[in-house]
C-alpha cells in the first residue's frame, strides 16, 4: 500500500512564506534607522526607543488623544462612504455597456488630477472643520474604489448574465447569486487600495485646515521642528493604516486561493 505524498504545502508553511519577509523587511528597516541615529548622534535625530517614549508621552495628554480619536472617528465615516458609494456605483455602472463606454474615460482622467489641487473647492463649500476634512477624504478614496469595481463589474462572466436574462432573473437575484460572488476578490482589493488613499487625504486636509486631528498634530510639531514627536506620530499613523491594510490582504488572499 503507497503512501501518497502531498503536493501542497501545510497551511502553517504557506502562511510563514508570506509573513516571514514583511517581518524580517521591518526589523531590518527599525535597525537601518537606530544605526542611523547613533552614528549621527544628534540631539534632533531620534532613536526609534525615544520617538516611541515620546509618543507613549503624548498619548497621555487629553488633547491628543482627542486628536487620535477625531481621526480614526472621520476616517472610519469617509471611509465607509467610499466603500459603500463606490463599490455601490462601481457595481451598476459597470454592468452597463452603455454608461460604462461612456463614463470610464471622464472618470480615468479625473483619477489623474492631483485631489490636494481641488482642496480649496471643498473648503470654499463647505468651510474650515471636520465637514470639509471628512468630505476630501471621501472623494480621495471614492475614484479608486469607483474605478476598481467599475472594471471588475464589466469582466463578470457575460454567459451568465445572458443566462439570467433569459430566466428572467430579477435584477437583486442577479447581483446576489452571480455578480456579487464574481466580484469578492475584487471588492477587497478596491477596499484595500482606496483605504489607504482615504487615510492620506484626511490627512492632508487636517494639515491643511484641521484644529484637531493626527494631521494637525503632525504638521504643529513639524513647524516646531520636534523630530522625536514627528517620528512617533508617523509610527502611529503607520500602524493605524496597516491593521486594516494587512487585514484586508490577508482576506483577499485567502478567497483568491479558495477560488483556485
Amino acid at each position: 500500500m503507497t503512501q501518497t505524498v502531498p503536493t501542497t504545502k501545510p497551511t502553517s508553511d504557506r502562511l510563514r512564506a508570506r509573513v516571514l519577509p514583511p517581518v524580517v523587511l521591518l526589523v531590518a528597516l527599525v535597525a537601518a534607522w537606530w544605526i542611523g541615529a547613533d552614528i549621527l548622534d544628534s540631539a534632533v535625530f531620534p532613536t526609534p526607543a525615544e520617538s516611541i517614549s515620546t509618543l507613549g508621552a503624548e498619548l497621555t495628554d487629553n488633547g491628543f488623544r482627542a486628536s487620535v480619536g477625531s481621526t480614526v472617528l472621520n476616517l472610519a465615516i469617509a471611509y465607509s462612504l467610499v466603500v459603500a458609494v463606490g463599490g455601490v456605483l462601481g457595481v451598476l455602472i459597470g454592468l452597463n455597456a452603455f454608461w460604462s463606454r461612456t463614463l470610464s474615460p471622464l472618470i480615468f482622467s479625473l483619477n489623474s488630477v492631483p485631489k490636494i489641487v481641488l482642496y480649496p473647492i471643498f473648503l470654499l463649500f463647505l468651510g474650515l472643520g471636520a465637514l470639509s476634512q471628512v468630505s476630501f477624504a471621501f472623494f480621495q478614496g471614492l475614484l479608486p474604489m469607483f474605478l476598481i469595481m467599475l472594471e471588475g463589474s464589466a469582466g463578470v462572466n457575460r454567459l451568465h448574465l445572458k443566462l439570467a436574462a433569459s430566466l428572467q432573473m430579477s435584477y437583486p437575484a442577479l447581483l446576489r447569486k452571480i455578480v456579487v460572488p464574481q466580484l469578492v476578490p475584487t471588492v477587497l482589493t478596491a477596499m484595500r487600495v482606496s483605504f489607504g488613499l482615504t487615510f492620506v487625504g484626511l490627512i492632508l486636509a487636517e494639515m491643511f485646515s484641521g484644529t484637531t486631528g493626527l494631521g494637525y498634530e503632525l504638521l504643529r510639531n513639524v513647524t516646531q521642528v520636534r523630530m522625536a514627536n514627528i517620528l512617533g506620530e508617523v509610527l502611529l499613523i503607520t500602524v493605524i493604516a496597516l491593521i486594516p491594510t494587512v487585514a484586508l490582504k490577508y482576506f483577499e488572499l485567502r478567497v483568491k486561493a479558495r477560488a483556485h
